[in-house]
């Protein structure tokens, strides 16, 4: 299998080419802020919802590298966002990679438990000028 990878810390993109999972850290800097090594295992998650019907989801897993990632995801109804991401305990902008907008499956099973269905995709915001 070949995979296409982008580091969360420095933006290299290299390849990893094998049948396990790949190992986890940047070929580049060393950071452990890549995408997740095989599947993900939810070990936790939580949930805050508001009466006018905002909510929160925290959703806590590790990869196959045992590597912890944290998604955080701000919804309205059953429309969210990603709004924060932690990789091994190290914050990354969300929007980096933009195969994010598609979360993993284990993720998006705990947000389809907790009512949202539909996770938008990243638009930066247009500068004022």
């Amino acid at each position: 299998m070949i995979l296409t990878l982008q580091c969360y810390r420095c933006g290299t993109d290299y390849e990893y080419v094998g049948t396990s999972p790949h190992p986890g850290q940047c070929q580049a800097c060393g950071s452990p802020c890549v995408p997740p090594a095989g599947g993900l295992t939810v070990l936790n998650s939580a949930h805050w919802e508001s009466v006018n019907g905002l909510s929160k989801v925290w959703v806590y897993a590790i990869d196959e590298r045992d590597r912890p990632f944290e998604f955080e995801v701000a919804a309205q109804g059953d429309h969210g966002k990603l709004v924060a991401l932690r990789v091994d305990g190290i914050s990354v902008d969300p929007h980096v990679d933009e195969a994010l907008e598609n979360l993993p499956p284990a993720v998006r099973a705990e947000l389809d438990t907790a009512g949202i269905e539909r996770v938008a995709a990243y638009t930066p915001r247009q500068s004022k000028r």
